[in-house]
């Protein structure tokens, strides 16, 4: 009973198909074989009897050829197979040139169906061809030509999966030698303003999928190395102002500029200030405090550090923050005491790392002509700082090099054996560093 009624569903639907298309036949007994061969290879094929198929499949694409669409769609379905099984590098090929004269054939025969007309066949041969071929240069360029083709056609009707492997492919022709970075800078800026076109039509079922397909075309763009921000920059300002209290819009712009390091136009400080306005987190504070101290403005990358460390509750985020607002009071304020206490935060947050330690040493070794009241006081410092250095690269290997560069400059600057006798001191013996530094350390001579 179930067997005849699929027989007779595949009926009705040949029939449909047929209808429009009686001319074609020179008889009543061929548009019969017609539909005969079209039951037969559609049941076995639905069951995935592949082998059962094909001959039917065969004469309904031989002398069927306009009984229906679905003949196209079933024969790439049948010969995908048939590529999977296939046991040699010959036997592809043969099935890949059949898939080929698929779509050639249904382009004769459908190019003007109102579903899936020639642009969209055109995208489905490229995709094909760029699945089985991907290795071979010249499959590339027709496939590439064919996505062209297919968007000429089909514009803002473009399907998401088309467009992202038409700049698949024009990142492999561009890596290839076969055409240069401003015509993939084209092909981007062509696709991501379709892209942004289908994102303000779609539901929102929709919009996740378009959403991945866009950021897979961002991360080939930064791929490829062709990211000029001379050429990205106004797109990507189109894309801010269209949406500009967006913060996901936001984000995902800035994670562009930043990938493609655009970092020196006006837009990027927007972005980062928007940013922040739209999602006051500490990882956009900081974004904030890195742009100013590169601006110069340290004032009020100060405040923005200040701002990230409160807001999180990360510890090795805070470390680094704190570490960096370190080196921004010691290397542009020469606010040694504040640059130490905030090293030494970074340290209690994050004792494994070397950098705060290293940083400490150098602070000491710096400020050391300010401390005491004379030069065998002033080197006593020196003691301190290699301690620091030592530190460093005991709980960390990886500073271990510039720690060494370290203490071999400033051991030199040890006070000499007789200076200390004079100073009444034995090597080894502790000694209390006063001051704003209120530590203890090893006595040692040069």
């Amino acid at each position: 009973m179930r067997r005849y009624i699929a027989l007779l569903s595949l009926v009705v639907l040949f029939s449909n198909a047929f209808a429009g298309n009686r001319s074609v036949y020179k008889s009543e007994a061929d548009s019969m074989e017609c539909l005969k061969n079209f039951s037969l290879y559609s049941l076995n094929l639905k069951k995935k009897m592949y082998d059962y198929s094909v001959d039917s499949w065969k004469y309904m694409f031989n002398n069927c050829p306009e009984a229906s669409v679905k003949v196209y769609s079933d024969g790439v379905k049948l010969y995908n197979h048939y590529y999977k099984v296939a046991k040699t590098k010959e036997r592809k090929t043969e099935v890949v040139d059949t898939i080929m004269m698929i779509y050639d054939q249904r382009l004769k025969y459908y190019s003007a169906h109102p579903k899936y007309p020639e642009g969209w066949i055109l995208g489905r041969k490229a995709l094909d061809l760029m699945k089985y071929k991907r290795g071979n240069a010249e499959a590339m360029k027709d496939a590439y030509a064919w996505f062209g083709k297919s968007f000429e056609l089909q514009g803002d009707r473009s399907e998401d999966v088309v467009l992202f492997n038409w700049l698949k492919t024009s990142e492999s022709l561009l890596q290839h030698g076969d055409i240069g970075s401003q015509q993939f800078l084209n092909d981007f800026l062509t696709i991501s303003t379709v892209l942004d076109v289908q994102l303000s039509k779609v539901s929102e079922k929709a919009k996740p999928r378009v959403l991945k397909v866009r950021k897979g075309c961002e991360e080939l763009l930064v791929k490829s190395g062709a990211g000029e921000c001379g050429v990205v920059e106004p797109l990507l300002a189109d894309q801010f102002n269209a949406d500009s209290e967006n913060p996901e819009n936001i984000a995902r712009i800035l994670s562009l500029v930043l990938k493609l390091d655009c970092k020196e136009s006006a837009l990027y400080s927007t972005i980062v200030e928007k940013n922040y306005e739209l999602n006051p987190t500490h990882a956009a504070a900081y974004q904030l405090a890195k742009m100013f101290v590169k601006k110069g403005d340290f004032s009020k990358a100060s405040d923005y550090y200040a701002k990230a460390i409160e807001s999180c509750d990360i510890d090795s985020a805070k470390s680094t923050y704190y570490y960096e607002l370190a080196v921004l009071e010691f290397a542009q304020n020469n606010n040694y005491p504040k640059a130490r206490e905030y090293a030494l935060k970074s340290v209690a947050l994050k004792g494994s790392w070397g950098k705060p330690y290293l940083l400490i040493g150098n602070i000491y070794a710096a400020g050391s002509k300010n401390y005491g009241k004379d030069a065998f006081e002033h080197s006593t410092i020196y003691w301190l700082a290699i301690d620091h250095f030592s530190k460093a690269k005991r709980v960390d290997p990886t500073c271990a090099v510039e720690a060494e560069k370290q203490i071999a400059l400033y051991s030199k600057y040890f006070p000499d054996r007789e200076t200390g006798f004079f100073h009444g001191l034995q090597e080894g013996e502790t000694y209390s560093i006063g001051s704003w530094i209120n530590e203890n350390t090893k006595v040692r001579f040069r």
